[in-house]
């Protein structure tokens, strides 16, 4: 029995699709009354704006009663710095995307990237340390870059999610490598201690996904258990 809006196989007994929420409509059923609804529901979504302003106010309170402390107790931020950084890092993270309506995952993901870099870069200069633009700044944004590839292939290309997910574990098995270059770079430690593990764990998968599009009955199984 399918779905008889996304057409995913559903098991028996089921009321609902897992994937799409249509009530399920069983043709074969002995029964007087319709199984399936007058119209598809629409979906609704409530306004977030409320929440997003209520929590503004809570992390500004927070945020300023930070400052104060410090400044009253210690005559600098001190600690309070990296509560600081932590409170703006959440609420870049967490309460942002939640003024707008439909926030796109691929303008927000760089941009808490880029959020969590700048929080990284202050905790480097207040520790007095030289990681930054040789491990952290580089890390970043090979997360940044490869995590915004990733949603807007699978957000814009139709089809082939196997082979874009495939390569994606590929991609970033090659990448781990190149990460544990810039801490051998930085902080001296031997290479190949981790990242031989994740380039063969990851390629695997990979070429696993890989094979599995090309092999009919293994690629309908992964869609429909996985809702590809």
């Amino acid at each position: 029995m399918y779905c008889v809006k996304c057409g995913v196989r559903l098991q028996d007994g089921v009321e609902s699709c897992p994937l799409c929420r249509t009530p399920v409509w069983n043709p074969d059923a002995e029964t007087e009354e319709k199984g399936y609804p007058d119209h598809y529901p629409h979906s609704h979504r409530e306004s977030s704006l409320p929440i997003a302003a209520a929590l503004t106010v809570i992390f500004a309170a927070a945020a300023l009663v930070l400052l104060i402390v410090c400044l009253r107790l210690y005559g600098e931020l001190s600690w309070g710095g990296y509560a600081l950084c932590s409170l703006g890092l959440a609420y870049i993270i967490g309460i942002l995307p939640a003024w707008f309506e439909d926030p796109l995952p691929e303008v927000f993901v760089p941009v808490d990237h880029a959020a969590a870099l700048l929080a990284v870069l202050y905790v480097c200069l207040k520790t007095g340390g030289n990681w930054f633009l040789s491990f952290a700044f580089p890390v970043g944004i090979i997360s940044g870059l490869l995590s915004t590839a990733l949603i807007c292939l699978l957000k814009y290309v139709k089809g082939g999610r196997l082979f874009i997910l495939g390569g994606f574990l590929m991609v970033l098995g090659g990448a781990s490598m190149l990460i544990e270059l810039f801490e051998h770079i930085t902080f001296g430690t031997p290479m190949f201690l981790w990242s031989l593990y994740s380039l063969v764990g990851f390629g695997l998968a990979g070429l696993f996904l890989l094979l599995a599009r090309l092999i009919p009955p293994l690629r309908h199984g992964i869609e429909k258990r996985f809702f590809f």
